[in-house]
């Protein structure tokens, strides 16, 4: 059964969502979900994966919420458009949405009487979960799927724009994206316009084409002999240097090192305190990371000093599973087997 509902939120902002619960002649168990949205997305999710998950968990007995942030959807409270939209991910980063899910959990167990709670969500509905459960004691687990574990600023956004070719010479990783994002307006006449007005961004075309080009010529270069492959490499050296993040030389002004740090990425320090919070008080985490982001999830929190070797994480309840060859809102359909057996998993653990 599917029901309409609104309640507030700390700061008395009225919340409006759905509630999933049992049909008749189905098991209700003492376990509820509080599904978060991702982001600045409201209550359906991408390729409507919350009513998914949320119609999926009623039909399995289990009461489950899913809601409008404050300010976003049908919800009140101050409007987000107009923000930026890297601000509005740094609140979300930092906790912005905890007080709402901390309601939507109050609401859940007054309405259903469940005794235990599961948090989960993708992206910022994930890092909501784990600022909400740190606060509470009767949550069982959280479904974490790809948790953000860096933290963004407008600013940073800003630089990152009009310092495209930059940021490509830093991470060189990007390449092949930058690549398909142009060939894609090969067909695009307004783009060719751009072209030839002179309004497209050369450094960043030379650039990836430079990327590129040297990706193809050190794949090529062990089939030769090594002499042969000595000599391309000492021709190659001045016109086409191997790729790899240039290193500032000399001392670096003020003004300049404050650009190097928006540049790169940014630890997200609040996502290990959280994290190590909702372990103290024995809640289980299930990260769920999509191929694409797992690296950065691994370089910046997964392999953090702080939290000790991820590969012990499972003595303390803690799993981490990576769906291969899949984006980052989990629509491709190996995708959605490993989130769905990821939610059934965490709350068959949690009664």
């Amino acid at each position: 059964m599917e029901t309409a509902v609104r309640f507030e939120n700390d700061v008395h902002d009225t919340l409006e969502g759905v509630l999933h619960t049992p049909d008749d002649g189905v098991r209700r168990r003492n376990v509820g979900v509080v599904w978060l949205s991702a982001g600045q997305k409201v209550r359906q999710g991408a390729w409507r994966m919350n009513v998914v998950i949320a119609r999926r968990l009623a039909a399995r007995g289990v009461p489950t919420i899913r809601f409008d942030y404050r300010g976003l959807g049908d919800s009140g409270g101050r409007s987000h458009h107009g923000d930026m939209v890297m601000d509005l991910y740094g609140f979300i980063q930092s906790g912005g949405f905890k007080g709402d899910a901390l309601a939507a959990a109050r609401f859940l167990r007054e309405e259903t009487g469940v005794r235990r709670l599961v948090f989960g969500g993708l992206c910022g509905g994930a890092i909501t979960g784990l600022f909400a459960g740190a606060e509470l004691d009767d949550v069982a687990g959280h479904v974490a799927v790809d948790l953000p574990v860096t933290i963004s600023s407008a600013a940073r956004q800003r630089f990152l724009e009009s310092n495209a070719a930059d940021l490509l010479r830093a991470r060189p990783g990007e390449t092949d994206t930058v690549v398909a994002l142009y060939l894609k307006k090969l067909t695009d006449v307004a783009a060719w316009r751009r072209l030839l007005a002179g309004e497209s961004d050369y450094a960043l075309l030379r650039e990836a084409g430079r990327q590129k080009l040297r990706g193809l010529v050190d794949r090529a270069l062990p089939r030769l002999p090594t002499v042969a492959r000595d000599a391309a490499e000492r021709a190659l050296r001045g016109v086409l240097p191997p790729v790899e993040p240039e290193a500032p030389a000399g001392p670096v002004d003020a003004a300049v090192a404050a650009q190097m740090q928006v540049t790169g990425e940014v630890r997200n320090e609040l996502v290990e305190k959280v994290f190590a919070e909702v372990l103290r008080r024995k809640q289980r985490v299930a990260f769920l990371n999509s191929s694409s982001y797992h690296p950065t999830f691994m370089g910046y929190f997964g392999n953090g000093a702080a939290l000790g070797d991820a590969t012990r994480w499972s003595d303390r309840g803690v799993t981490l599973a990576v769906a291969p060859d899949t984006n980052h809102i989990f629509s491709l359909e190996n995708a959605q087997r490993a989130l769905f057996d990821t939610v059934d998993a965490v709350v068959d653990a949690a009664g």
